[in-house]
């Protein structure tokens, strides 16, 4: 497996587990909205992760279709999550915009490890 595309897998595993367990302890203390939170944001990894996953076997192992695929979708996905947002915004539904922003954030940050993987590693 291309280095780069284990190191996201790791990633993406880790932080999933991160916000499981994250997820558990939050509903232990009774911290019912904190916790769905967090099961979105483990959501969010998981979608990517699958994802990637899927880039894998369309681009042959070939890094370059691998990252175009990836990024396309990485494009794709959160546009539908900024709609979410901004119809939540007009309405004045504050649950719902956070729900979409905490998918939007993750979604960045996902994006931005996957590109200093990809320019970092050779």
């Amino acid at each position: 497996m291309n280095e780069k595309i284990k190191h996201m897998n790791l990633f993406l595993d880790h932080q999933i587990q991160l916000c499981k367990q994250h997820a558990i302890e939050l509903q232990e203390e009774e911290r019912r909205d904190e916790a769905n939170f967090q099961k979105i944001k483990a959501n969010v990894y998981d979608i990517f992760k699958t994802i990637l996953s899927v880039a894998q076997k369309t681009g042959s192992g070939n890094p370059e279709t691998v990252k175009q695929f990836f990024l396309e979708k990485m494009k794709q996905i959160p546009a539908n999550w900024k709609t979410a947002y901004e119809a939540a915004r007009l309405h004045d539904h504050t649950e719902n915009m956070l729900i979409e922003k905490i998918k939007l954030d993750t979604a960045a940050e996902i994006e931005h490890e996957f590109l200093s993987c990809w320019e970092g590693m050779k």
